[in-house]
Parts: C-alpha cells; structure tokens; sequence
C-alpha cells in the first residue's frame, strides 16, 4: 500500500502506478477541496484502473495558545526567506472538510476509503454505501479494537518508526505512545478479526517479509514512495531523505499541532526546543506553510518541514514505482524462499 501522504505527494502518477504495480494507490486528502480530489482521482483511474484510496485525517481542528508569540517567533525565518511580517492569506479555494471530500472521492470512483486520528465512525455509512472497504490507522492495540468495533474492515498498525503523523485519537500530557512496528502488528494480529497492514520501518522486501511473519496481511510504505519518480515531493526534500541516517528524525507536535515524525533540520529542532506552544491543530499548521513553500522553493533543507520514517536511510535510490514495488515483492519472495529452504530437513 501506498502510505497516504497529504501535502501533494501523492500525485495522481504516483498512485497509480502503485495501483498498476499491484498494490494500492491512495490519495492522502488533507487540504484538498473536493472538486481538486474529484479531478485526481479521475486521472489516477484512467492511468492505473481500480483500486484507489482516499484517506482523510480526522482530527477537528484547534485554536490555542499566542498567535502572537508565535508570529514574533517565525518572524527572523521569514526575513530569512525574503517573506513579509504577516502571512498572507492562501490563494485559492479553502479545502474541504473529512466528509465532503470522502463523498467527492467515492463519486468520482475511489474503491477504498481509509482515515487516521479519531474514529473513523462517520465515515462508515458512506464507505458502506459505495462498497468501499474502510481501512483505519491505529497506534496501538486499544485504539486497533476501537476501530473495528466502529466499522473498520482493516487496521493499519502504525509503528513508532513510521515517518508521518502519529495515528493516535487523543494525545494527552505525557505524549502519544512510540510502540515499535515489531512489537505492535503481532499484538494487533492477536486482537482484532480483520486483515491488519504493517507500516513504520518498511522500505525493501526484508520488512515485508518481516511484516508477514509478524501476521501481517500486507504493509504500508511511504517514505520509500516519496522519493520514486512520480512523486511530488521537492528536490530538496528528496535529496534530504537520501541523505538520512537512522538517528535524524524527531517526534514533535510543535510543527502541525499534532505527533509527526520529522526530519531534524533548524526549523523542526526550533519549533521542538523554543518555540512558544503551538496553536492547535490545523492552525499551527496554517502558520508555517507560506515558510514551508517558500523553503522547498529556495531548495533551503533547513527550514522545509520534511516528515519521514527511522528507516529512511534504506530508501536506495529514485525510482519508478512501479520498479520499487517489484522489488519489494520479489525481495520478500526471495527471502522467504531462503528461509523455507533453510527450514526444510535435510533429505
């Protein structure tokens, strides 16, 4: 599966070459308007066919802490990027909420609905009236039944070394819970009913073939997507992750108001360390992104807010991904080859 990455990475060459590949393509929708995910998800399915996800982030949105403070905080990296003191107001339609683009993505042929950070509840009865399998991301066991007992037919059992927001319903004072991928999928497996896929860590066939023998039914890859060719990924931010090592990456909420796992670079290291609190989610993330656009833009890997997984440093090259899919498959396949080989008694 291909991670749904919001941002505009997953590009609509992106999922469906997935999808082409064999595996699934999906649509991270986060800040898309409707008709925006409308249109991509046409284009995906007249380059690839069938299937194609569309995954929404349901945390409500927050308003919190000083704006102030916060304004004053981001003002020397806006002098930096030869921006003005004030953000300006984005250009173009607002996006749409959840609801509205999981209705637009079904209309216009998404086969797969799937979602992260709160009950996916909602968005049963539509995934239900257009056939739509529902896929949800859970953190842990608990969260994992919570999700099934709402309506999921399959959990994504999110590793504490998956790059990307934490898939967490609630994150209280003493942070969201960094269970790691080999301890969490075989707990997951044991708890629920459904098909569980495997993500944080997986990049190549050894962590799919680790994945299955965990009991997972497939895994999840999305750090390993933002580099293939067809993604719409910065040069910067793609020539950051090549670069990584295992111990380059930070959990913090200070970016978007939410846990991500980010690339530590001197804006992320700022906003963990002395930044003011963050507004909440959606307006924390509202107040850096003219910085964030104006960075990738410059090519500046400082100040470019880049989220990514602990194993990004086994990413290998850019690629096409329909080559990196069949790679990791056919790595898998070679691996549990040897291994059933290495089992079998001598004749």
């Amino acid at each position: 599966m291909l991670a749904p990455m919001a941002g505009g990475f997953t590009t609509p060459e992106l999922v469906a070459a997935v999808t082409r590949a064999g595996g699934l393509g999906t649509f991270g929708a986060m800040g898309m308007t409707a008709d925006g995910l409308r249109a991509d998800v046409a284009q995906a399915l007249e380059l690839g066919g069938p299937p194609v996800g569309i995954n929404v982030l349901l945390a409500p949105p927050e308003s919190r802490g000083d704006a102030g403070a916060m304004r004053a905080f981001f003002a020397p990296f806006r002098q930096e990027l030869g921006l003005p003191p004030e953000p300006e107001a984005p250009a173009g339609p607002p996006p749409d909420p959840p609801l509205a683009l999981v209705e637009a993505g079904l209309e216009a042929g998404a086969t797969v609905v799937s979602s992260a950070l709160g009950d996916p509840s909602p968005l049963v009865p539509l995934a239900r009236e257009a056939g739509a399998p529902l896929v949800s991301m859970a953190a842990t066991v608990e969260e994992a039944r919570a999700h099934v007992a709402a309506g999921a037919e399959v959990i994504v059992a999110q590793g504490a070394e998956a790059g990307g927001h934490r898939a967490t319903f609630d994150v209280g004072p003493e942070g969201p819970p960094l269970v790691g991928t080999f301890a969490l999928v075989p707990q997951v497996v044991d708890a629920v009913d459904v098909p569980v896929v495997a993500a944080g860590g997986v990049t190549d066939g050894r962590g799919l073939a680790a994945a299955l023998a965990l009991g997972a039914a497939g895994v999840s890859l999305g750090t390993r997507f933002l580099v293939a060719e067809e993604s719409g990924a910065a040069p910067v931010y793609r020539e950051r992750l090549l670069a990584l090592r295992d111990t380059d990456t930070v959990v913090t909420d200070a970016v978007t108001g939410r846990p991500a796992r980010w690339v530590r670079n001197r804006l992320v290291d700022a906003l963990a360390g002395e930044s003011p609190p963050h507004l909440g989610w959606g307006t924390q993330r509202a107040a850096v992104m003219d910085i964030w656009a104006a960075a990738a833009k410059a090519g500046d890997a400082e100040l470019v807010p880049m989220l990514a997984g602990q194993a990004a440093a086994l990413a290998g090259d850019v690629r096409p991904a329909e080559e990196i899919v069949a790679d990791v498959v056919e790595g898998a396949e070679r691996i549990l080859a040897e291994l059933a080989t290495r089992a079998s008694p001598p004749s």
